[in-house]
């Protein structure tokens, strides 16, 4: 065997095996993730379980399974008048804390996005150029009406949101003209799960679309 079939040999090794490698990798990343997730929660909800649900203590995910019902259950109650007198209540003595306020309301306002983007003032995904010129960052709209803040400037201005991935809860609140902003062709809640995934997750359907185009 010459050194150029040796030369194919390898170079065939090392692409198959890194083919493999992308292939495999994402199911454990993912699997490990998973099991961190439902050990963590596991540990910390198991001492709460009743002895009647003893039972959940005695496979994994059990804590999971007692939380996501838990939370279910806060889901239905908040969404009737006692709930809501709750919800309420406790929504005003957050807000009379000087720093939790803010961080409350920033999770309130990305994790209510998440759950139902319609809902949220997260009225449009926008490029903004930030924070260099020449470099972009996904952005959020929440405010057109912000004459109360910019009136001093003499132009009108928009109030945008640029989170911080990984973790959308911290970012920047920025007012920019109208005519920096470049609109994006995605709703909301998915450009916020590009910025929560650093820019991995994208639209497969656009991109099986380009690929047909391509070929």
């Amino acid at each position: 065997m010459d050194s150029r079939e040796r030369f194919n040999l390898l170079t065939w090794l090392r692409n198959s095996f890194l083919a493999g490698v992308a292939l495999v990798l994402p199911f454990v990343v993912t699997g490990w993730l998973i099991w961190l997730v439902v050990t963590f929660i596991d540990t910390r909800v198991e001492p709460l379980v009743p002895d009647t649900l003893a039972v959940l203590r005695t496979f994994p995910g059990g804590g999971v399974l007692l939380a996501l019902a838990a939370l279910t259950l806060v889901g239905a109650l908040a969404g009737n008048l006692v709930g809501r007198w709750l919800v309420a209540t406790a929504d005003r003595g957050i807000a009379g804390l000087p720093l939790v306020r803010h961080i409350y309301g920033g999770a309130k306002q990305v994790f209510k996005q998440v759950a139902a983007p319609e809902r949220t003032s997260f009225q449009q995904a926008v490029l903004v150029e930030f924070p260099l010129p020449g470099s972009y960052a996904i952005g959020f709209i929440t405010n057109e009406n912000t004459a109360e803040v910019v009136r001093d400037i003499g132009e009108d201005l928009i109030a945008v949101y640029v989170p911080q991935a990984p973790i959308p809860t911290s970012g920047f609140l920025l007012y920019l003209p109208r005519t920096s902003l470049k609109p994006l062709d995605i709703p909301p809640d998915e450009a916020l799960k590009r910025v929560i995934s650093l820019g991995i997750i994208r639209n497969e359907t656009v991109e099986n679309g380009l690929r047909s185009i391509r070929s």
